[in-house]
């Protein structure tokens, strides 16, 4: 573990210093005991260890931004090799302030994976399998200020390259299990001051890409989400904070059955309440179908539901405690799921940008069929900081 993070870290400082900038370190390390480290039906315990170091910086001239970022992660499961994980990416961002009305930017953003997760449990032995995925992430933004408001128009692509599986032992040759897929997305947005607050409207169009040669043989489909909506946000003096957004969400595509609603609302409502300055609380809900990142083969419509607490016990010391919901409705096959999650983390600021942390998590996961259910819960501790 501790050469590759050497041999990043020098990398990331050669490029950091040819860029001209004055970079900063960041750097996290984490120990992390779960008893349901797959997240799955086997529910095997598992401690981990987890390390990642980045440098990051940007460079300002004549009006053009350049933002950079270097980062690699070291994964160790002690007691099953074939989980650990090797996994690096690099990010860019690029702005320009083309006129005082026109501002435009990019962000690119690349991934490589090297991990594992179980394949069988057997009476006697675990087996599992490695495997080293690509992600490429890229998107462009124009904001005009014109129509008396602020309109935005933004592009974005995603492509999840997925390697073959490499099993361990090596009982089964190489296989590829999963198609690759992508994402396509394009969306515009026009926002105006009204009645103390804000109003917007949105249209977003998103298509997920699947290769031809790939769609029947790993069961992946593409469709098609069209999105319209309307909403609102107002600042309530400095302690509250809501906004609310409706309208209607579509799916579409050749392998969308006749059952399947087509059209249904698109909702989500945030809101933030300061106390004071020790305590403050947050709520969201959203709905909306997703097409990317799925467990079903095509898409799911998805229900989000969260509340988080946040507090400042003493002047270096908070308490953060969240609860959130997922419902997942699937489109191609006749089934969904839900998650539970609990997170409550302490954190003491020890100063000179760092930052202990003790975090506990639970988390349940059901679905129709009982048998598929599973529950798990971690605790962990990280240190992190920057300089």
């Amino acid at each position: 573990m501790v050469p590759r993070i050497v041999i990043a870290l020098l990398v990331c400082g050669a490029c950091a210093q040819n860029a001209g900038a004055d970079p900063r370190v960041t750097y996290n390390a984490e120990t992390n005991y779960d008893t349901n480290y797959f997240n799955d039906i086997n529910k095997i315990a598992v401690l981990s260890l987890r390390t990642s170091i980045g440098v990051e910086g940007d460079i300002e001239r004549e009006g053009t931004k350049f933002g950079y970022s270097f980062n690699h992660q070291e994964v160790r499961v002690p007691r099953y090799g074939f989980a650990n994980e090797h996994n690096s990416w690099v990010n860019f961002t690029l702005s320009r302030k083309i006129s005082d009305k026109l501002e435009w930017s990019a962000q690119m953003r690349g991934t490589r994976s090297d991990a594992g997760d179980i394949f069988l449990k057997l009476p006697d032995e675990v087996l599992g399998y490695r495997r080293l995925d690509h992600k490429f992430d890229f998107s462009t933004t124009a904001t005009l200020d014109a129509l008396g408001g602020k309109n935005t128009v933004t592009a974005s692509y995603t492509s999840l390259m997925k390697g073959k599986l490499h099993f361990r032992p090596s009982y089964f040759l190489p296989a590829r299990l999963e198609a690759n897929e992508a994402l396509l997305g394009l969306k515009a947005d026009h926002i105006r001051a009204l009645a103390g607050g804000e109003v917007g409207v949105t249209v977003a169009y998103n298509t997920s890409l699947i290769p031809d040669s790939q769609q029947q043989l790993y069961g992946r489909f593409p469709a098609t989400n069209l999105r319209g909506s309307l909403a609102y946000g107002r600042k309530f003096g400095n302690s509250l904070a809501v906004l609310m957004e409706a309208g209607l969400t579509t799916i579409s595509g050749d392998e969308v059955g006749n059952q399947v609603k087509r059209t249904r609302p698109y909702l989500r409502a945030e809101a933030e309440w300061a106390v004071n300055d020790r305590l403050s609380f947050g709520a969201a809900f959203s709905q909306d179908y997703a097409l990317y990142d799925l467990d079903d083969a095509l898409g799911e419509f998805q229900r989000r539901w969260k509340a988080v607490m946040k507090t400042k016990l003493t002047k270096t010391l908070d308490f953060d405690l969240s609860v959130e919901r997922t419902h997942k409705e699937w489109v191609y096959y006749d089934d969904n799921s839900s998650e539970r999650r609990l997170v409550a983390t302490l954190a003491l600021d020890t100063g000179k940008n760092r930052k202990l942390e003790l975090e506990f998590s639970r988390l349940l996961h059901d679905e129709q069929d009982d048998t598929a259910a599973y529950r798990g819960s971690a605790i962990s501790s990280r240190f992190s900081g920057s300089f």
